[in-house]
């Protein structure tokens, strides 16, 4: 068993943050001491809360990492990857944009591009 500082420096998440998960039922502790409200977790705490962290890096919210963390599936992750592609496409819309207005700005023909 890990006090939450300790469990803080064995995630490398702040005890803030951990707090945050358990108000949100994202990572309860295993035990809670009565008396001093001190949080407990263990092992099993430690996996999911590495499972978390993954999730999260793939782009995840902590709703939607909450919401489907015991049942992740296929349409699941199809879903997040449609929504990833679309923000790639929108980044591409994007960059492309901003290369033609500093080829604009280079050769004075800012006012032609925005109308």
């Amino acid at each position: 068993m890990y006090k939450i500082g300790e469990f803080s420096e064995l995630t490398g998440a702040t005890v803030k943050t951990l707090r945050y998960y358990d108000s949100i039922g994202l990572l309860k502790p295993s035990n809670i001491d009565n008396f001093t409200n001190y949080r407990y977790y263990n092992d099993e705490e430690l996996v999911l809360f590495k499972k978390i962290e993954y999730l999260k890096k793939l782009g995840f919210t902590l709703e939607e990492i909450k919401s489907n963390l015991s049942d992740m599936n296929i349409d699941c992750l199809d879903k997040k990857l449609d929504e990833l592609i679309n923000k790639r496409d929108y980044i591409t819309f994007q960059i492309k944009e901003i290369t033609s207005l500093k080829r604009a700005l280079k050769n004075n023909k800012i006012k032609s591009l925005i109308k």
